[in-house]
């Protein structure tokens, strides 16, 4: 009776080999587990629940995202507590972010190649330049304080030697008080940047830098730490090929306003956006081989 318990025993383990070493399995060595930081601004949620969709459903990988500010999210990325941000406005309104960071954080991919920060005000304004700021006698209304635009708008009101206060505000409570404004057609100036979903709904612009203190063209990249396609090979592929246009990044943000859940928006949006993320992730879907 034990030898044929043991015999039972031999078979069944084979059986439970066999049964096991035909399932399936990831391909890829890279690890599993990705962390995101975003800030609390329009287009990075958007960016952020897209990448995070992306890559959790498309391409296997677990996913973690931290609400956090601009500087703490340079500082995760450089210390490697994060993996990637995909809101990183460069060469100039984050620069001082970058340069603090200098050698510990690499650019992997343009998402965005026609961005721009500034003074914005509605089209029916008045004020043309920031130096018709000298006659306007209301606050401009800004966002968190830590922000590249903010650092730019309070050098540009140094330079215009404007002695103009500057609020500090949540992004929520700037568009507010933009929207009321409107509503009531009263002038109001806000440090605005584009893509923004404010372009799409009202008729806005930017006040003329003659100085160009916000900067030219900006560029929206991803970043990440030193090395990171070293961790995670395929999510750099992946970033490397993301790159929305005008009208796609601006759908993506008017998507995340109009629903309360951002991966309703961003799902939204990929109903009709199927082709372009089809490029993005073109063999980049984990391959499954068998064991023996």
């Amino acid at each position: 009776m034990k030898k044929i318990s043991i015999y039972k025993w031999n078979y069944l383990f084979l059986a439970l080999l066999l049964l096991f070493s035909c399932n399936t399995v990831p391909s890829d060595d890279d690890s599993n587990n990705i962390r995101l930081v975003y800030t609390d601004w329009s287009e990075s949620i958007g960016l952020t629940y897209l990448s995070k969709i992306l890559l959790e459903e498309e391409m296997g990988f677990t996913v973690e995202i931290k609400l956090t500010d601009i500087a703490s999210a340079y500082n995760d990325i450089a210390e490697k507590k994060a993996d990637f941000f995909v809101d990183a406005w460069l060469p100039e309104t984050h620069k001082v972010y970058l340069d603090e960071h200098e050698g510990k954080i690499e650019t992997i991919g343009i998402i965005f190649s026609d961005a721009r920060t500034g003074f914005v005000v509605p089209e029916y304004s008045r004020l043309k330049s920031i130096t018709d700021l000298n006659s306007y006698s209301y606050p401009i209304v800004g966002i968190d304080e830590g922000a590249g635009v903010m650092l730019k708008a309070k050098k540009a009101l140094e330079i215009n030697n404007l002695d103009t206060q500057l609020l500090v505000l949540s992004e929520e409570e700037m568009i507010s008080q933009f929207e009321d404004s409107i509503k009531r057609r009263k002038e109001i100036v806000i440090t605005g940047w584009a893509p923004h979903w404010i372009f799409a709904r009202y008729e806005a612009r930017f006040l003329e830098d003659p100085e160009f203190t916000f900067g030219a063209q900006e560029n929206i990249y991803t970043i990440g730490y030193e090395a990171i396609d070293k961790i995670h090979p395929r999510a750099v592929r992946l970033f490397e090929r993301m790159q929305l246009s005008k009208n796609q990044l601006n759908e993506l943000v008017f998507q995340i306003q109009l629903n309360d859940d951002p991966l309703i928006g961003v799902r939204n949006w990929l109903k009709n956006n199927e082709h372009i993320v089809n490029q993005w992730l073109k063999n980049l879907k984990p391959e499954r081989k068998k064991i023996m």
